[in-house]
């Protein structure tokens, strides 16, 4: 996987073991250059139109779509008729530590990026995300969720029929997806403010090397 940065930051990689780590808001921020910065992030929406449904009772199948979203629980011997109903379930996320890469080694993909005009490729990916996790545990007690492909979709979608859809911390809208981006993840243990950091640690460089695109 590749990290494409400005030369000054990935040579503090290589060389010092420094890397930024950022937050999934402060990712929503105006003033993230181009092809980071995105308002939406974390957010998500899913909805349900119904045009007619006849709900009878707790043991109707739908008695369970209307609980998930909130909308309504019935109780034994109760029922419900809805027509032409929209249903909504909106997410925000808690906030969390994000750590964007790419799948993709390429001079289009770097473009994306405004300001990038290095690359480095992440060779040892599970002895690098341990490191980090370590280096990022020394500062503030965290979770590793894992390093995920993004989904480029519509931030509203329709409801699946059984769950709440993809992740909202991992979901981008489709006009990023020549970013290729994977995106590792770590959540506060104590749900404590988080910020934007430095981490640091002499032996993450060993695990990535300068490529040219």
């Amino acid at each position: 996987m590749y990290r494409y940065s400005v030369s000054q930051y990935n040579a503090q990689l290589l060389n010092l073991g420094i890397v930024r780590v950022g937050t999934l808001h402060d990712f929503r921020k105006s003033e993230h250059a181009r092809g980071i910065g995105d308002p939406q992030e974390g957010k998500k929406r899913v909805k349900k139109d119904i045009e007619h449904i006849e709900v009878d009772g707790p043991n109707d199948p739908n008695a369970g779509m209307l609980e998930m979203f909130g909308a309504i629980r019935l109780g034994p011997g109760a029922g419900v008729t809805l027509r032409n109903v929209r249903l909504v379930k909106s997410f925000d996320h808690p906030n969390c530590f994000i750590f964007c890469t790419s799948k993709r080694r390429s001079a289009k993909t770097m473009a994306e990026f405004d300001g990038a005009d290095s690359c480095v490729e992440i060779f040892d990916i599970e002895r690098f995300y341990s490191l980090l996790t370590y280096a990022l545990n020394l500062i503030t007690p965290v979770t590793f969720r894992g390093l995920f492909d993004v989904v480029y979709q519509d931030r509203e979608e329709d409801w699946n029929g059984k769950d709440w859809g993809h992740h909202p911390a991992r979901i981008k809208e489709r006009h990023f997806l020549p970013q290729y981006e994977l995106r590792a993840i770590w959540e506060p243990k104590y749900g404590q403010v988080i910020e934007p950091t430095l981490v640091g640690h002499f032996r993450l460089g060993q695990f990535c090397r300068l490529v040219q695109v």
